[in-house]
């Protein structure tokens, strides 16, 4: 009898076929988890913008009922944000002049410890309880204020509230790891916030809130 020996299938790799199909799903999964991806940012983007309006809308209504200043503080290096009060009547804003002039004091602060502390406000833990940061993707891009008119891109910056209903005017952009853009609009009076699904420019801003 003739025995006919069947080829024996190695199990060590894979064939070509087996290959191809491996390459091509995973460049069918990447099709569909790109965008997947992009949509994740952007709704955390939007969430932000929101919440950051929310905060801007608590502070100026905390300002009109206590009568004291409040500012809003936004940290570049941690993508944080909190609100602040005035411990006295005597406020010094954020200015490119007062930035000089805290950097003078912190050197010589080192050199004498008793010297009084050059910040005149107190976190206000009525508005925000802990310091707020932006979702995971999200950062602040730049910060325009009346005060400001050049973007800060680094450090801190501000917008203050004052008393009877006046607030300084900010352009907030926002931006995610996508490449999506938002931009928020505080408004002078009434402290109303818009939320634009786009980058404004400064300049632009202002001419949409007349």
């Amino acid at each position: 009898m003739i025995r006919i020996s069947r080829p024996i299938k190695s199990t060590n790799g894979f064939t070509l076929i087996e290959l191809l199909v491996v390459v091509a799903l995973i460049a069918l999964i990447t099709v569909f988890a790109v965008p997947s991806v992009s949509s994740y940012f952007k709704v955390s983007l939007n969430s932000a913008a929101r919440e950051l309006a929310g905060v801007i809308k608590e502070a100026y209504n905390a300002t009109a009922l206590t009568g004291k200043v409040n500012r809003l503080v936004y940290d570049f290096k941690s993508n944080s944000f909190w609100v602040e009060s005035a411990l006295t009547d005597d406020i010094l804003l954020d200015t490119k002049e007062s930035r000089e002039k805290e950097e003078r004091r912190s050197r010589f602060s080192k050199k004498n410890e008793e010297e009084k502390p050059a910040s005149s406000f107190v976190k206000n833990r009525t508005v925000t309880r802990k310091e707020m940061r932006l979702p995971r993707g999200v950062t602040f891009e730049d910060i325009v204020s009346e005060q400001n008119p050049e973007p800060i891109t680094e450090g801190t910056a501000y917008t203050h509230f004052f008393p009877h209903g006046l607030t300084e005017q900010t352009t907030i952009h926002l931006k995610d790891t996508s490449d999506h853009h938002v931009t928020l609009i505080i408004s002078p009076l009434i402290g109303r916030t818009r939320v634009i699904d786009r980058y404004v420019k400064d300049d632009e801003s202002y001419e949409e809130d007349e």
